[in-house]
């Protein structure tokens, strides 16, 4: 079998594209020009080279394909809202298109948890409303989900989609490195009281969660919420950090409410002044932190057969051991 993964030099594509060689699989990966390869030089990967705008690099990349992983998007919450429509959006619907006229048999979407938004105020899964969230990102993840939604309803698109919560692990460069800095650093704030729930996944089980997605049968037409459903406060989590890196925990809090104004008013006064580099705070970050966001896996455990492997503990120790190896690096 062939697969294609999208974005694989991200979080989530490096590890599905490892767990692929691990099977015995030559995934090819799409990978944009001038990116970097690092943690990809595996023998039995072929590397296609192109872009989600480029409907050309599009076609040669599912080519004899029988399953597309697509992992690639535009993240985080602050930019061009056009960046995040031509990839996140009109690159999905091109790549879509391009793979059901080569006959792909399963579509694998990455979304994310945010199309219910990123404080469900309680408990959530797959049957909570979708919510757009006032930022490019979230706008761009819903309108991906109703294109798709419309594909399988009016052409059959054998689709699946995955809704990965906060994906944490080695290769985290976009949140654990960051909170692992200010927590070794005595700079972490905490978000409320801290004992709100996270909707934590590590990489790895993630990644395994969208094999699982490509292969049973039922799951086309379907939508799985995958998080690791050990209920995780924030609290828990930036204290399990600390005790790997042998300090102490963050004792500075900031409360919720206020949090959220001081991130609308950054956002507000950053728009104004037409800044390019997202403001130190933001909503986004401060309702994924700390709203309260427990999701379950029902679905997932049922249909897919999804059970987390990676508990919190061992998690953040390999989160840990791949930050302290960075810091070493940069070192030497």
């Amino acid at each position: 079998m062939t697969s294609l993964v999208t974005g694989a030099t991200g979080l989530l594509g490096s590890h599905l594209t490892d767990l692929l060689v691990a099977r015995g699989e030559r995934p090819r990966i799409l990978v944009r020009p001038g990116e970097s390869l690092d943690g990809l030089a595996h023998a039995g990967v072929d590397v296609c080279w192109g872009d989600m705008t480029d409907a050309a690099s599009l076609e040669i990349a599912v080519r004899d394909v029988d399953r597309v992983f697509h992992c690639a998007a535009r993240t985080g919450p602050w930019g061009p809202p056009a960046e995040y429509r031509a990839v996140n959006v009109w690159g999905l619907e091109t790549l879509l298109g391009v793979a059901l006229t080569a006959g792909v048999r399963r579509f694998v979407h990455v979304s994310s948890i945010t199309v219910h938004g990123n404080d469900v105020r309680g408990t959530a899964d797959e049957t909570a409303p979708m919510r757009v969230e006032p930022n490019p990102y979230s706008r761009s993840k819903v309108a991906a989900e109703r294109l798709l939604a419309r594909a399988v309803r009016e052409r059959g698109a054998p689709v699946t989609i995955v809704r990965p919560g906060w994906i944490y692990g080695p290769r985290d460069t976009a949140s654990f490195a960051r909170f692992a800095a200010l927590i070794e650093q005595r700079r972490m704030i905490v978000i409320g009281p801290g004992t709100n729930h996270v909707p934590l996944v590590f990489a790895q089980d993630a990644a395994a969660s969208l094999l699982l997605a490509s292969e049973a049968a039922h799951a086309v037409g379907r939508e799985y919420v995958i998080v690791n459903d050990e209920p995780v406060t924030q609290r828990d989590f930036l204290d399990a950090i600390a005790t790997e890196l042998n300090v102490a925990p963050p004792t500075r809090h900031l409360p919720y409410r206020l949090a959220v104004l001081l991130g609308a008013t950054a956002e507000a006064g950053a728009r104004l002044t037409r800044r390019r580099q997202p403001p130190p705070l933001m909503r986004y970050g401060v309702n994924l932190l700390g709203g309260e966001n427990r999701f379950v896996i029902t679905r997932a455990r049922r249909e897919l057969g999804f059970s987390p492997q990676v508990r919190l503990a061992e998690g953040v120790k390999r989160a840990v051991e791949w930050f302290r190896a960075g810091h070493e690096a940069l070192a030497a």
